[in-house]
């Protein structure tokens, strides 16, 4: 029996696949692998692009009301505009119907970032003082020397000077707030006209 038990490794051994069949195998599990990982992207950028147009819709939303807070949605709204630009750079990986989408919603995206810095540039011209001429006062104020000459600073002194309360304003505080037949109230009779 030891001649028979000797013998029996030897038989048992295992049978490797052949070196063709080894590669074939693996170029199998390498694309399967590529697959995978191509559609989890592809899964990725649909949720991500799902999820930016849903933050479009909404802004698109508030941004028609009246009372919008256009400064926080332009923010809001680069923000999407990030997240677009972030699908455009790997658009060659996404599937046709995907990159199509992405497209278009890059396209509405841009505009309305472009209305909302339109919008907020012009509330800010509106809100600006007007001269007659029509130019703001803010500007003439930045173009005008904020240094005083002497005979500036003269006037303003002089005007100061005028428009401290006089002894008469001081005296009579009962007549203050009472009509006087002239039609106007007690305290007026010395005010300045600025």
């Amino acid at each position: 029996m030891t001649d028979a038990s000797s013998k029996a490794p030897r038989a048992t051994r295992t049978r490797r696949l052949p070196l063709a069949a080894r590669i074939v195998l693996l170029v199998v599990a390498t694309v399967a692998a590529a697959t995978a990982v191509w559609s989890l992207w592809n899964i990725h950028a649909a949720d991500e692009n799902a999820d930016a147009t849903a933050t479009l819709t909404r802004t698109i939303d508030e941004a028609s009301k009246p009372d919008a807070d256009l400064k926080r949605l332009l923010t809001q709204q680069r923000r999407t505009d990030a997240r677009y630009d972030a699908l455009l750079a790997a658009k060659a990986t996404l599937l046709p119907r995907l990159a199509s989408s992405v497209d278009a919603n890059v396209e509405v995206s841009r505009t309305l970032t472009g209305r909302l810095e339109e919008r907020i540039a012009q509330e800010e011209r509106d809100s600006q003082p007007q001269d007659a001429d029509g130019t703001s006062t803010q500007d003439a104020e930045r173009d005008a020397d904020p240094a005083l000459d002497e005979q500036e600073r003269r006037k303003l002194e002089e005007l100061l000077k005028n428009n401290e309360p006089t002894e008469g304003d001081r005296s009579d505080p009962a007549q203050d707030g009472k009509r006087t037949q002239q039609g106007g109230t007690g305290g007026d009779r010395d005010a300045k006209p600025w």
